[in-house]
């Protein structure tokens, strides 16, 4: 009795944890017009439509109906295909994210580069380090005989403690900026993004993912503070690094 009880437990366990899965893998995020996600929905239909880090359709929602729009020109007889993640990551992030949630391992025109000096270039920019010449465009490589990093365009060599030392100070402010925005302190919080950016734009390249999105919350703060013309101007900046990806 004892084992016949354990043993149907058990296999209710593993039911539960496969229906599970299945959910994860076939619901997709509702999210409104800037977005933000709302709740989580199961749509047969569009569950069929396969992944590609390099879409030609995106999404979208309207309430709860889900529209699935072309961001280019799809010929005749093509696949129609969404991104099931966000993007703007490098090869490594966006596999990561699909193993963990969806159990697959992409190879599209994106993916199958990976490795490839297109591929380091996109992951350095991305979510590496710039130069520390402002006047240089540069991205940072690893280079093991100095323990640092040196820059592919000018040559530059960055410390890594200078490195560190600058993230470290990255990290405590974005902290104690998100505690401030989420306890209502809007002017403090701006404040404290601001210095966040200016930090990140001494660490970062200019369209990192991490900048982008230090800018994009400043973007929503001062268009929920009606700075419009300040808004214009983070706008603008976060405008191409999208059209970049």
């Amino acid at each position: 009795m004892e084992s016949y009880a354990s043993s149907s437990s058990s296999d209710s366990t593993s039911t539960g944890e496969m229906e599970v899965d299945k959910l994860a893998c076939n619901a997709h995020t509702i999210c409104d017009s800037e977005l933000i996600p709302l709740g989580t929905g199961l749509y047969p239909v569009i569950s069929i439509i396969n992944h590609s880090c390099y879409p030609n359709s995106v999404l979208v929602f309207e309430g709860r109906m889900a529209t699935i729009r072309a961001i280019q020109q799809i010929p005749k007889g093509s696949e129609v295909l969404i991104s099931y993640i966000e993007t703007a990551g490098s090869t490594m992030t966006r596999q990561k994210a699909l193993k963990e949630q969806y159990f697959f391992t992409c190879s599209c025109p994106r993916c199958i580069k990976l490795g490839q000096d297109d591929d380091i270039k996109e992951s350095a920019v991305l979510e590496g380090y710039r130069c520390k010449n402002h006047t240089c465009d540069g991205f940072l490589l690893r280079d093991t005989e100095i323990k640092g990093f040196r820059c592919h365009q000018c040559g530059l060599v960055r410390g890594m403690e200078e490195i560190l030392k600058i993230a470290g100070e990255e990290k405590d402010m974005s902290e104690k900026a998100s505690v401030a925005l989420s306890s209502g302190y809007n002017n403090e919080a701006l404040d404290m993004y601001l210095k966040v950016e200016k930090l990140q734009m001494k660490l970062y390249h200019s369209s990192s993912i991490k900048l982008m999105r230090t800018r994009e919350t400043l973007l929503r703060m001062l268009m929920e503070m009606q700075d419009w013309k300040k808004a214009l101007t983070y706008c603008r900046l976060t405008i191409p690094v999208y059209e970049s990806k």
